[in-house]
């Protein structure tokens, strides 16, 4: 019988499954590694435990997140990005709940790969805030607010349930981040 060899991307893309289908709750090193063939002992090599298991869909979830709101913001300008952006940080959320409510774990320390990935998070709300005609620390300091902001509102969604009038209430918030963000003219 054939080994099977287990990566980290095969390992990582299986957690991710896991946790969108049967809830970050659900994962485990047992619900991978039946999925992938292996005994849990073979997942030893690239994680700790469960808790490193969960790290890694944190930290893999938080890139994907960047990833849809660099995407969104591509081409898109002044308050109009905030929107999309905002409206595609939603959509994260609510498409991907087990990996959003991965992005809640907390970082192990000030320079690991979670921080790193939650920095490039914040860099690209700083982006879009910049070209909006922000200063730069101006920008950084409305970037982690309106991260803040939008997934306080997300995480009580998911965890909450949608309603119908979140769609009005997220709108309601998107538009008064963008009135507050507007630069001031001296």
């Amino acid at each position: 019988m054939a080994r099977t060899r287990v990566t980290i991307s095969g390992l990582t893309t299986i957690a991710i499954t896991v946790v969108e289908k049967q809830g970050l709750d659900a994962l485990s090193l047992s619900s991978v590694a039946s999925r992938l063939g292996v005994r849990p002992s073979a997942l030893y090599t690239h994680v700790n435990g469960v808790e490193g298991l969960r790290y890694l869909v944190a930290v893999n979830a938080t890139r994907n997140l960047t990833d849809d709101i660099r995407r969104a913001a591509i081409g898109v300008g002044g308050g109009k990005a905030l929107q999309t952006v905002g409206q595609a940080y939603r959509a994260f959320a609510l498409n991907s709940p087990g990996q959003f409510r991965a992005t809640l774990t907390a970082p192990r320390s000030a320079d690991d790969e979670l921080t790193k990935a939650n920095d490039d998070l914040v860099e690209v709300f700083a982006l879009v805030f910049a070209a909006m005609g922000l200063e730069a620390e101006t920008a950084k300091l409305a970037a982690r607010s309106t991260r803040s902001a939008l997934h306080g509102f997300c995480a009580l969604e998911v965890a909450m349930g949608t309603s119908a009038d979140h769609d009005a209430q997220y709108q309601h918030l998107l538009d008064t981040l963008e009135q507050g963000l507007q630069p001031t003219k001296d």
